[in-house]
């Protein structure tokens, strides 16, 4: 076969993929226009029924039993159109009529199915209409992560005590699940949460921490006292820096002993972690330290000692003129660096 003869039938070739893929999308936006078209009436006669929960419990039975009937796509955009705008009792009485009309049994039908995203569907259904306490704990482990996901941002809404021991073992797989999400959804759940995750860190440590003490500094409660106060002394850095964080959220003579210790610590970030901590706690009497540690070799050690002596309002600036003259330059530029930073409205406020 000759080389025109194979340009032709490529051409050909490509000619009916495209005008095959016209044919699709168009076939296929045709379709979505007639199903618009013949859903509309129920669209609009099931937002009328559900105009009801907004000023009473229930809606009438002829409602109830037509919302019913509806097939569940159209189900769930009615629900899904009107949940996320009303709150309190109406959100509660909207999750109950989801349940009684069959909305929350269907979402959990799709949390089994063999479909990740039939799965991601259900479970941000029961997230915005509750439900799903036999079904959605099990997807924290699912294979999809976008699953696993929206199961933990779920489960912020639903903290049981079941729901919180599951997300805070999660912690030790951070990237089963994505770290930031876990910390959300168990800072987001709060006080029920710090019980539970005091008892993990007193038990834990090293890598296994590293995630509980990121989300312990977010509550920053004082029953983490006693873990951040052991764990200042893991032999894991990660785990060290990350105590001490904690120590600066929570406070007391023993923690701030602890930061002050971990000054000298051998790791950068360590040391790092100490001077910032000391700075948001305000402690005055770690200036001059903290002023030494303006000629440490390492930039970030130097940068937040710097930032920590500024949070300590007059002694702190101070100091950190003074350091403008230092011999050592790097020191000499960093307090240069940190005293032109404009104010922040916070500290306007606190030196006032």
């Amino acid at each position: 076969m000759s080389s025109i003869r194979l340009l032709d039938l490529a051409l050909v070739v490509i000619g009916v993929a495209w005008i095959a893929s016209l044919v699709t999308i168009f076939g296929h936006g045709v379709a979505m226009a007639l199903h618009e078209r013949r859903s509309a009436p129920l669209m609009e006669r099931g937002r009328m029924a559900l105009a009801g929960v907004a000023v009473q419990p229930r809606v009438d039975r002829a409602d109830e039993a037509f919302l019913r009937a509806l097939p569940l796509r159209l189900q769930i955009r009615l629900f899904t159109e009107l949940a996320p705008s009303i709150g309190g009792a109406q959100r509660r009485h909207l999750s109950a009529l989801a349940r009684e009309v069959g909305l929350v049994e269907g979402a959990e039908r799709l949390c089994k199915s063999r479909k990740w995203w039939k799965r991601l569907r259900g479970i941000r259904l029961l997230t915005a209409l509750g439900g799903g306490e036999d079904v959605v704990p099990p997807l924290f482990r699912d294979p999809h992560p976008a699953v696993r996901a929206e199961a933990a941002e779920w489960a912020g809404q639903n903290p049981t005590p079941g729901v919180i021991r599951r997300l805070i073992l999660l912690l030790e797989y951070p990237e089963a699940v994505g770290s930031w999400v876990l910390r959300d959804s168990l800072i987001r759940i709060g006080p029920p949460a710090i019980d539970p995750l005091a008892a993990y860190l007193e038990t834990h440590g090293g890598e296994q921490a590293e995630a509980a003490l990121e989300v312990a500094t977010g509550l920053a409660d004082p029953r983490f006292a006693a873990a951040a106060e052991r764990l200042c002394g893991d032999a894991d850095p990660v785990c060290r820096a990350r105590a001490v964080a904690l120590a600066g959220a929570i406070g007391g003579d023993a923690l701030v002993r602890r930061a002050v210790g971990l000054l000298d610590d051998a790791e950068p970030s360590v040391r790092a972690a100490a001077a910032a901590a000391l700075g948001r706690l305000g402690h005055w009497p770690a200036a001059a330290r903290l002023a030494r540690m303006l000629r440490d070799p390492a930039w970030v050690v130097r940068s937040q000692s710097a930032l920590a002596m500024r949070r300590l309002g007059s002694p702190g600036q101070l100091l950190l003129r003074r350091a403008l003259d230092d011999r050592d330059r790097f020191a000499a530029d960093i307090a240069r660096q940190v005293l032109d930073m404009p104010e922040t409205t916070t500290e306007r406020d606190q030196w006032r």
